[in-house]
């Protein structure tokens, strides 16, 4: 691109005058005499057509923001092109035709502003106020990412405010002002022809059409940021006609430029704040970690601590870092990650009270142990492995299978889909639909297996009335439905158990212990009218959870927790020898509570005050007693 400055002189004004009009006519001439197809990026709207209309418009620009050409615009809503001829009125005859709610919704937020000033004043005064400013850089009011290309036959091109023409500048000359004009070549198909661009943008505007960009920017990068998007989901067509619906035109991020600038700046700044914040907190930290598995099948683990700020009585968390976790991996490998992530946020061994797992890698879980961490098992993961484990019964797993037919052969079959929705609609059944489960997520394939039981009777109506659908593939037999029942009445204690932890903002590890109880000495619990199958579903169950939490260590954790939660005084989730056993490890963390406070205390206050080791004697003791007054 050439860019060239022309600055007219006093002494040879004249001279220089005419030499700049021959120019400027010679590239006139031959832009006329050709035609040109433009490729362009971006549509622009520069600063001085304040226009409502032009919300839904702009002018094809490159990469960069430089116009390529002012005779057609594009509508932004459809692509359409519209040649320009210097007002507004076809920009709002293309929406009253094509696009009458938009320009309804325009018009009743921004009425039309009437003019109140000749179309040649300003002209005039809008020259005169870019030039003045000497601004040597394009500015646009509206920026939309867009491609397409428009074709020219032989016109005319002036990449400036319209109302400025050449006539006009050539006039103004006196100013002093240097002019720039750039001579460059335009992107274009089967030609390289010059483009002539007069850079006067409107300086009232430049900084109010920065924010706007800034905001939009944000906007859009929190929501990559928070809705775990891709953020090539900037690149598509339905998301950039959402964001010029809403916010039209503006500059859209590119994917480019999201990866490698605006995400690692936001995460770098956010990953500062959570390092100061924990370098601040004394008190002991838990650890979560969860394995999980993404669309191609990798696995992940992801690692979050578990904190309370100073001075507040909730519990806050952060993720710290997600892994990519190999099936290879060995425990050399997991103790190496576990040590680096530690070291990496200044987190000391001794700090952690437990780390609570969602994962069966008993690699990483040997890795924890051999630091001395102390380990409690997820529940929520926990109740998914035992779902799991009766769904991979050979015979659960064919019952399942012709499940997910049956519903397939439904959702397939026009006629089935309508007499299905029809009989819901009198039986009350469309607020839970019946869908297909998602196998990875138990809770999914309890809810598919909850509603087709309850439409037992529709489907076997609608498979007796419907010919064309393979029966022995999707009919089940009575015993079969006998095991559904049995497994969705099995199995609902462990749906309701992850509803009572959702209502929870953070679960407490004080929970565990008593749902656990409920779970094994009730629901689980073998009845005398139950079946062989519910019977066996419920033993196995059972035991699956009694030996994920058999550990010592992890008994005495979770007895002390909810030993120290006042909710649960009443309730009778262990046995008197289980209680008795933290009575000496809450004593000791009570005296050792209170010899560092006294310890700050003294540090803190001046020599000769009172101290407070009385009072907080007081009220330790008053803690104590608070906690087994009920005994």
């Amino acid at each position: 691109m050439e860019n060239k400055q022309l600055i007219p002189s006093s002494s040879s004004k004249s001279n220089t005058s005419d030499d700049t009009k021959n120019n400027i006519q010679m590239v006139l001439a031959k832009m006329m005499e050709e035609k040109h197809t433009y490729t362009y990026k971006k549509l622009v709207v520069p600063m001085s057509m304040r226009s409502i209309y032009w919300k839904f418009f702009g002018f094809p620009a490159t990469e960069e923001g430089d116009i390529l050409t002012k005779v057609k615009i594009v509508c932004i809503i459809c692509k359409t092109q519209i040649a320009y001829n210097r007002n507004t009125s076809n920009l709002r005859m293309h929406l009253q035709n094509k696009h009458a709610q938009e320009l309804h919704e325009l018009e009743t937020v921004n009425p039309p502003r009437r003019q109140t000033l000749s179309q040649e004043t300003k002209e005039h005064r809008a020259q005169k106020r870019m030039l003045k400013a000497g601004v040597n850089a394009t500015h646009h009011i509206y920026t939309t990412n867009a491609d397409g290309t428009v074709q020219i036959g032989g016109d005319i091109q002036f990449v400036t405010d319209p109302n400025i023409s050449l006539s006009s500048v050539n006039d103004d000359m006196s100013i002093g002002q240097p002019l720039h004009v750039m001579i460059k070549n335009g992107t274009t198909v089967g030609h390289s022809s010059p483009n002539m661009t007069f850079l006067m943008p409107d300086e009232n505007s430049i900084s109010r059409s920065g924010t706007d960009d800034r905001t939009v920017s944000d906007a859009i990068t929190e929501f990559i940021i928070m809705d775990l998007q891709l953020p090539e989901v900037v690149e598509g067509r339905g998301f950039q006609r959402l964001i010029a619906t809403l916010r039209s035109p503006c500059e859209i991020p590119c994917k480019r430029k999201l990866e490698d600038e605006i995400i690692p700046k936001v995460y770098d700044s956010f990953r500062e704040s959570v390092a100061t914040n924990l370098s601040c907190i004394e008190s002991e930290i838990g650890l979560a970690i969860e394995e999980w598995k993404s669309k191609s099948n990798e696995c992940f683990v992801t690692f979050s601590v578990y904190f309370q700020n100073i001075g507040e009585a909730s519990l806050d968390y952060k993720v710290l870092s997600t892994l990519h976790a190999p099936i290879e991996w060995g425990e050399i490998q997991w103790g190496t990650a576990v040590d680096s992530l530690l070291l990496d946020w200044d987190i000391r061994v001794e700090r952690i009270t437990a780390v609570v797992i969602g994962t069966s890698r008993t690699e990483l879980l040997d890795a924890l142990i051999s630091r001395g961490l102390a380990i409690v098992p997820c529940l929520l993961h926990t109740l998914q492995v035992c779902a799991q484990a009766c769904f991979d019964t050979p015979e659960v797993a064919n019952i399942l299978s012709k499940c997910r037919a049956a519903i397939g052969a439904i959702a397939s079959h026009p006629a089935a889909s309508t007499s299905l929705v029809m009989q819901e609609q009198l039986l009350e059944f469309d607020e839970y639909p019946m869908v297909m489960d998602y196998p990875v997520i138990w809770t999914s394939t309890y809810n598919m297996l909850e509603q087709i039981l309850l439409r037992r009777n529709i489907i076997d109506n609608i498979f007796e009335s419907i010919e064309g659908i393979d029966q022995e593939v999707i009919e089940l037999s009575n015993e079969q439905w006998k095991i559904i029942e049995d497994l969705v009445s099995v199995l609902e204690p462990f749906k309701v158990t992850i509803m009572t932890l959702s209502e929870e903002k953070i679960p407490l590890i004080s929970l565990l212990k008593p749902l656990l109880w409920q779970l094994v000495s009730s629901h689980l619990k073998v009845k005398e009218d139950d079946n062989d199958i519910a019977r066996s579903f419920k033993e196995s169950l059972s035991e699956m959870l009694c030996d994920r939490y058999a550990d010592n260590n992890i008994t005495l954790l979770l007895q002390i927790a909810t030993t120290l939660d006042p909710r649960f005084k009443q309730l009778p989730y262990a046995t008197e020898e289980h209680k008795s056993m933290v009575a000496t490890p809450i004593k000791e963390m009570l005296i050792k509570l209170i010899e560092d406070e006294s310890e700050r205390q003294m540090i803190v206050e001046p020599v000769g005050k009172k101290s407070r080791l009385s009072a907080c004697c007081r009220h330790g003791a008053f803690t104590w007693r608070s906690l087994y007054s009920e005994k």
